[in-house]
């Protein structure tokens, strides 16, 4: 698996050095940006979803599919201790409190887990993502704006928007289809299995020219964001790894709840310490610098998994 690990993480690389060079000559703009970054999460990412989950019905798929939901919460959960723990130790401010709570729990399971699972794992691995990503939808718009905003209200306000996330209607219809065994005509799903296709290079596109804007020498200047990295790339996933192995019999579906775990913080990060005035310069920090040290940590995180 190491290699196959390593050689994926190349494809991606070069993906992502694409979006960073892009920006950097100004190809990609910020509006470009984010227009590439909607067309990925309302149609690649759900086409790429609801084609991962036309297979032939399975209960034993259908039971670890909602344990992966299950487990995934747990995993995510824990984050909110650890950094509740880690900020009381290391006496951090409010607003940086939220925002290493926040690092803690969400992994970048959007932008970066699901092309890291499709490239190493292939579609198979897929089904189990998307669990997680109902996980990490559910519990961010949810806590995690309470991280931030610290008034029940604004969950309530966000669930409709929650519920109507493209990529967890693709989830809705393509469970449909997976436990009916209903199938749609050859050329209309491999069209839609073509516009899912994008996924992956859209996705790195958008890290890469996400880390363009960061300065590299501020990432590394501050020595209070390397215990949350450490934790995030290294510290949870190998804990999620020695908890879950005993229990989990299908080495799929635990590398996948394990990978995930290993992910860089979520680019949701800053966009929540922008929306709810957070800290968002600690945010850009983390969300970059792990978005580049897990290419060096993901292949030691398959190590273990091997």
């Amino acid at each position: 698996m190491f290699m196959t690990v390593v050689n994926s993480l190349i494809v991606l690389a070069i993906c992502m050095l694409a979006g960073y060079i892009g920006r950097k000559t100004h190809i990609l703009t910020d509006e470009l940006n984010s227009g590439l970054s909607t067309i990925l999460v309302k149609l690649a990412l759900p086409a790429l979803i609801f084609s991962s989950m036309i297979r032939p019905f399975s209960r034993t798929l259908l039971l670890e599919s909602l344990a992966t939901l299950i487990l995934s919460a747990v995993v995510y959960l824990s984050g909110y201790f650890i950094g509740m723990g880690l900020a009381r130790l290391m006496k951090a401010g409010e607003d940086e409190k939220r925002v290493w709570q926040f690092s803690l729990i969400f992994a970048n399971v959007g932008y970066m887990g699901f092309p890291v699972m499709q490239a190493v794992f292939g579609y198979e691995a897929l089904i189990y993502t998307s669990m997680a990503n109902v996980s990490f939808n559910v519990l961010a718009f949810s806590i995690g704006v309470y991280l931030f905003k610290r008034d029940i209200s604004s969950i309530r306000a966000s669930i409709k928007p929650l519920l109507l996330n493209p990529a967890l209607v693709a989830i809705y219809i393509g469970f449909v289809f997976f436990v009916t065994g209903f199938r749609l005509p050859a050329a209309v799903h491999e069209g839609i299995q073509t516009v899912g296709d994008l996924t992956v290079p859209l996705a790195m596109m958008l890290v890469g020219a996400i880390l363009a804007k960061s300065k590299l020498f501020s990432l590394v200047s501050d020595p209070r964001v390397l215990p949350i990295i450490f934790l995030r790339l290294l510290g949870i996933p190998i804990a999620t790894l020695f908890i879950l192995r005993p229990f989990i019999h299908n080495h799929l579906m635990l590398s996948v709840i394990v990978m995930l775990a290993a992910m860089p913080v979520a680019a949701l990060t800053v966009i929540f310490a922008e929306q709810y005035k957070g800290d968002t310069a600690l945010a850009s920090k983390l969300v970059a610098l792990s978005s580049f040290l897990c290419m060096l940590t993901i292949p030691l995180i398959s190590l273990l998994l091997n």
